[in-house]
């Protein structure tokens, strides 16, 4: 009889009775094994995300069950998209879209992101500071997953300085390590129906490395044509992957290297008054218009 490895993720029970299940599902060929969502660990490693958790690999069980709180929906929601671009049986759990989860599905496509580091848990010791530096490097990113505008975004340039950041930040706020891209400005692209329709050049005066409007970085309103192509098409796959039909899409340019990554994908992009931002949504608005005998209202607003 064929016998089958079952992870399951979330079981609210106590050790005993996972241990008493586990007995059970022996007993009818199934080999189950239990962990706790907390403790997932995901990587983005040059494009290649990994996830593990407690060191076990997900590829070797044949169903993954995944249950989460309301607490980790964030988490089921990365573990989902996971176990999917791996062909790995599972569950679809109650999920949101967050910014992490943009960023985890974009990079699922093969779009440039920055290497990251993501882990639930709250506290941090030195294996996992080892791997944020080597991951990551130094200088990095870090920031919390809470936060807009530029806030809760700081430059870790010390491996002592790791856990008094997250010490700084509260117990309840969930950190993420990103590589950081060396950088003179970055490029906020709106998109429009997979188009490029407005791009905007954002430039840090005072900051050392955050190029936020509200922050006090210029912005410089360039035309399409005099934009790298290269960075209106990973604007526009960004967009495409995450099936947005109106999206701010932050793209920075390594000055060594000259290579593009993905920032962000802001859903409600902030707008500027008199300026190609305002113009590409009032485009935006006609064509939806335009559109609106012959689509359903829900693929419009998509």
């Amino acid at each position: 009889m064929t016998k089958y490895s079952v992870l399951a993720i979330g079981i609210n029970s106590t050790k005993k009775d996972k241990a008493k299940i586990q007995k059970k599902l022996k007993l009818d060929n199934i080999d189950l094994d239990v962990a706790s969502i907390k403790d997932i660990l995901f990587k983005i490693i040059d494009g290649k995300i990994i996830a593990l958790i407690d060191g076990k690999d997900f590829k070797k069980y044949n169903y993954v069950l995944i249950q989460s709180g309301w607490n980790t929906t964030h988490m089921a929601y990365l573990l989902h998209l996971y176990l999917k671009s791996n062909n790995i049986l599972h569950n679809k759990p109650n999920t949101h879209s967050t910014k992490l989860s943009d960023i985890f599905f974009i990079a699922s496509k093969g779009i440039s992101v920055p290497n990251t580091f993501f882990q639930n848990g709250l506290k941090i010791d030195s294996k996992e500071i080892l791997n944020i530096e080597e991951i990551c490097k130094l200088p990095c990113i870090y920031k919390t997953l809470l936060g807009s505008l530029g806030t809760s975004v700081y430059l870790i340039d010390s491996k002592e300085k790791i856990k008094d950041m997250i010490r700084k930040n509260g117990k309840y706020n969930r950190y993420i390590f990103q590589e950081f891209i060396s950088n003179d400005f970055d490029y906020r692209v709106v998109v429009a129906n997979n188009k490029a329709s407005s791009v905007c050049k954002r430039t840090r005066v005072e900051d050392k490395y955050r190029n936020n409007v509200a922050l006090g970085a210029t912005e410089d309103f360039i035309n399409i044509e005099d934009t790298p192509q290269e960075v209106i098409d990973i604007a526009v796959e960004a967009s495409r992957a995450l099936k947005l039909n109106w999206a701010g899409v932050d793209v920075v340019t390594d000055n060594h290297t000259n290579k593009n990554y993905v920032l962000e994908v802001n859903r409600r992009p902030g707008l500027t008054e008199k300026s190609s931002e305002v113009i590409a949504l009032y485009s935006y608005i006609k064509e939806l218009s335009s559109k609106r005998e012959t689509l359903p209202l829900t693929k419009l607003l998509k």
